[in-house]
């Protein structure tokens, strides 16, 4: 019985800290009432420039090095995949989307695409949140 009653205390103590932990993550990295939007470069590439188009807007993102995240930029709205074009020092690449989910649209938040390249350079990307 007494052991039953030190799990129980266990699993409380556990359930506590990670409260505890998202609230100090929460206050640390706020949700922002706005979406902003970034890049991680998941390559051994450099990128020099970064366009991701949605909106009908084209928004520049400057050099991003290999395993980077770029900065954020504030945009209207994103679906789970969008239009991107990068320019390296080795050439240009780009993704391009073959239809949008509408069910995956989101409009706040804190988002990156991480990119990915094949080793035929073909361009893959995930849409991850923290």
């Amino acid at each position: 019985m007494k052991f039953n009653g030190f799990l129980l205390v266990i699993a409380l103590l556990l359930f506590s800290c990670d409260e505890v932990t998202d609230n100090l993550l929460d206050e640390v990295i706020p949700e922002p009432d706005t979406l902003e939007v970034g890049i991680k470069n998941n390559t051994n590439y450099r990128f020099n420039r970064t366009e991701i188009i949605s909106n009908n807007n084209t928004y520049v993102y400057q050099i991003i090095e290999p395993d980077a995240i770029s900065n954020f930029i504030e945009m209207a709205f994103i679906y789970s995949e969008v239009e991107l074009r990068i320019q390296t020092d080795d050439g240009y690449f780009s993704f391009s989307p073959s239809h949008y989910l509408e069910d995956t649209k989101v409009t706040k938040g804190l988002y990156y695409f991480e990119v990915n390249m094949s080793n035929n350079q073909t361009v893959s990307i995930t849409r991850k949140t923290f």
